[in-house]
């Protein structure tokens, strides 16, 4: 009897899905996923009505932004990547739409449809530079004002530019521009991230 039911509601989500598909994706996305209730749906532009009708349709009801973050692919024609992450209550479902773009495009941002996406904004353009417009309030959130860079781009170094210590004469924390003195050691100075040939180091 569990697995009637189960078939039952699966089969009543599938119908969703196929509503969703056939409404939107053929519009907006290349490419879609479905498993059971966690949706994954890939496009290349990003459209304020499709998300609006995600929220707003009683048969659908994402009302919530549960997180938005971001994944850099170095090799990748698109390098980054954009996660929206919607939760329906109506459905039990979650819903991850997938936005891939270079550093360079402006995305427009959602302030207006989700109030919290205003936080994460702030998070993404800190850690990875992209930039959301008509954001009202597009400044750091995470590091310091006078932060370089945008430490989770994979181009980042990963001992940073500068660092904070706390100076025992001045009796306060200062910011300085960070020395590596070991001469002695030899380094390797390519990205570890980016794998391609032309990047082989091979020793003498």
């Amino acid at each position: 009897m569990n697995e009637m039911k189960e078939r039952l509601i699966d089969l009543n989500f599938f119908n969703y899905i196929n509503i969703l598909f056939k409404l939107f994706s053929f519009k907006y996305a290349f490419n879609y996923k479905n498993h059971k209730n966690y949706i994954k749906i890939y496009t290349l532009n990003i459209n304020y009505n499709m998300i609006l009708n995600f929220r707003d349709l009683m048969v659908f009801k994402y009302v919530t932004l549960s997180d938005l973050t971001a994944v850099n692919y170095p090799d990748f024609f698109k390098s980054l990547e954009l996660n929206y992450f919607f939760l329906s209550y109506k459905l039990s479902s979650k819903y991850n739409l997938k936005h891939f773009l270079n550093k360079e495009d402006l995305i427009l941002s959602i302030m207006d449809i989700y109030a919290n996406a205003n936080w994460l904004e702030r998070e993404v353009w800190d850690l990875y530079g992209i930039k959301f417009i008509y954001h009202q309030d597009l400044r750091r959130i995470l590091t310091d004002y006078g932060f370089v860079g945008h430490p989770l781009l994979k181009l980042f170094p990963l001992t940073g530019f500068s660092e904070l210590r706390y100076d025992d004469v001045l009796e306060k924390i200062i910011k300085e521009e960070l020395e590596l003195t070991q001469s002695y050691r030899y380094f390797i100075f390519y990205n570890p991230w980016i794998l391609s040939s032309l990047h082989k180091y091979k020793t003498q």
